[in-house]
């Protein structure tokens, strides 16, 4: 059942790679390239991690969604419940607002499932 979520979202063209973690870090589900998948995973969670304080200073805690948008691509990371996470990479030129939609949509399934 987790898997048939993770091909709704690896449907969309934009999407390069995207990965399900579970709560030890390790990829439970993944469609595309595992390596940039586990590189974004542990960047975003050590993000999270070590800058935690900052994040409720300017009240954005909790995290919903990290963005990092590079020249070449997209990373988002979504933190899901006991520390798992889903991560993406997408195309430079994608359409961000439907891509953060269509996985919206879907997280209260996949956190139902992990």
């Amino acid at each position: 059942m987790i898997d048939d979520l993770l091909e709704k979202i690896s449907k969309n063209n934009d999407v390069e790679s995207c990965g399900i973690f579970d709560s030890k870090g390790l990829l439970i589900v993944s469609s595309g390239n595992r390596t940039n998948l586990d590189k974004i995973s542990n960047s975003m969670r050590r993000i999270i991690d070590e800058n935690t304080k900052q994040f409720l200073s300017v009240g954005i805690e909790p995290i919903n969604c990290i963005t990092l948008i590079g020249e070449n691509g997209i990373s988002l990371f979504w933190p899901l419940k006991n520390y798992s996470s889903l991560a993406l990479k997408v195309r430079h030129n994608t359409n961000l607002g439907k891509i953060r939609k269509e996985v919206n949509d879907l997280i209260p399934r996949i956190i139902d499932l992990i």
